[in-house]
């Protein structure tokens, strides 16, 4: 894939205009199509089903094919009908953490941006601004803060700040007001076109080729737009908390994410071969295994490959790609002696580890316990 450079504020907003009305008219075609089956069918059921007109044949015909529009139409209005997925982790209030909610209020005025009125503490080592209809398909816009257990665990307090930032960012220049909702219609129209490609009706099949081109073409679009999307919340949270802070704070994030994804879960994972249950929690033990193991080993060969790693078609640029937007040299972060957790979610973190080990488990479970039972059978047979 071609490299996608920093462009404008102006051409981001150009892109994501052409993009959410695109989204509408492919979903006001969806919604037309049901509509125009429907009357169709009502149409011919009133004009030629009564016994007075044409013969039993023709009768029988039209009303196979009144019956195939109205399931034609019914099946349409079931792909129309995806609503947005709610905010996933766990919510924490601003008594529980109130040092995060001030910094999150005191960038929000800095920047201008609207002040977030809750967090969710998630599982993921990411953080994203999230944002839904009251009502699924329509009512006020809800914004969510989204951070994961994982990151608060991995970044000091200031390189959360900067983070905060960057969201903060997409959240003024690209998600607020009309925007908000353009990013709502055009996450609808992909959610739509996943569920007609999951199908394997024929109307499904026949739909998906009709519109494989332009949803092909939106998809394309959807990556360039995200893509400079991220270099303009790069760029305006630079202006907040400076450019090699936020430059630094990619790297360690990236370089933290690589680690806790091989390392440290191949860590709690390998204990599967020989106990039923792991030995360690693995949110509560994030923090201590973070820290020992990430700092235990030499981490210039691991920056050095995700510097030149290719990013495909990936939602967001490389992390060279950037750097270089932000004029800063990859580099390994100094150590901070404390991190965002420990400062921001002091008093929280037991519940929120607590609740986040309990769902991990429910999930990992039964295939936690079958791998262990298949290493336990192939040591009996060895023996």
């Amino acid at each position: 894939m071609t490299r996608i450079r920093p462009r404008s504020s102006a051409t981001v907003r150009r892109l994501a205009r052409r993009l959410s009305w695109r989204a509408a008219g492919a979903l006001t075609v969806l919604a037309l199509a049901s509509m125009v089956s429907v009357g169709v069918a009502v149409v011919l059921m009133i004009a030629v089903v009564p016994a007075s007109v044409g013969t039993p044949m023709l009768q029988i015909g039209v009303a196979g094919l009144a019956a195939a529009l109205v399931w034609g139409a019914v099946r349409i209005v079931r792909w129309l009908l995806v609503p947005a997925p709610r905010a996933e982790g766990v919510r924490i209030d601003r008594h529980a953490a109130p040092a995060l909610y001030r910094l999150l209020d005191n960038l929000a005025e800095r920047m201008g941006a609207e002040s977030i009125q809750t967090i969710r503490i998630s599982s993921e080592m990411n953080a994203a601004v999230f944002q839904r209809p009251r009502w699924g398909y329509w009512g006020a816009m809800d914004t969510t803060l989204i951070i994961g257990l994982p990151l608060v665990h991995s970044v000091s307090p200031r390189q959360l700040a900067a983070i905060l930032a960057h969201e903060l960012a997409h959240l003024n220049r690209q998600r607020g007001g009309w925007p908000a909702w353009g990013a709502h219609v055009r996450a609808w129209w992909h959610r739509v076109c996943e569920r007609i490609a999951a199908e394997d009706s024929w109307l499904a099949q026949w739909v998906d080729r009709g519109f494989a081109r332009w949803a092909e073409a939106d998809l394309m679009a959807a990556v360039r737009l995200n893509h400079l999307e991220e270099y303009e919340a790069d760029r305006l949270a630079a202006r907040i908390v400076g450019s090699k802070l936020l430059g630094d704070t990619l790297v360690e994030v990236a370089m933290k994410a690589n680690f806790i994804e091989t390392d440290y879960w191949g860590a709690v994972m390998s204990q599967a071969a020989e106990m039923p249950r792991p030995s360690l929690r693995p949110f509560r033990d994030m923090g201590m295994g973070v820290a020992a193991g990430f700092h235990a080993a030499p981490q210039h060969r691991a920056l050095h490959s995700l510097v030149c790693e290719d990013s495909g078609l990936c939602f967001h640029p490389t992390l060279t790609d950037r750097l270089v937007a932000l004029g800063v040299a990859p580099r390994v972060p100094e150590p901070d002696a404390h991190t965002a957790a420990s400062h921001y979610l002091q008093r929280s973190l037991p519940r929120l580890s607590r609740v986040l080990d309990r769902r991990w488990w429910r999930a990992a479970r039964q295939d936690w316990r079958r791998y262990y039972a298949s290493t336990m059978l192939g040591s009996g047979e060895r023996d």
